[in-house]
């Protein structure tokens, strides 16, 4: 490696801290009440159980970014050969 940072490997980057902070979202969105949910992820009124659509979103998004992250960088090592 010669320490350089590749476009595809910040974009690898980028994808894996989205694909982190998506999973940690859809386990938020899981284990927390609505009625107990950060303002920043909004409420609804008169509910109060657990937004499982949101949750699932961030899930599916949060692995399939992962999965592409994994890829990215296991191209850009492959091509820096």
């Amino acid at each position: 490696m010669n320490g350089t940072w590749t476009a595809t490997r910040v974009i690898a980057l980028v994808l894996l801290v989205l694909a982190v902070v998506l999973l940690l979202l859809a386990v938020i969105y899981f284990t927390v009440p609505a009625r107990s949910l950060p303002v920043f992820l909004g409420r609804i009124a008169r509910v109060a159980r657990r937004r499982r659509r949101r949750a699932l979103a961030a899930l599916v998004l949060g692995v399939v970014f992962l999965v592409v992250s994994l890829v990215t960088f296991a191209r850009s090592r492959t091509a820096e050969r």
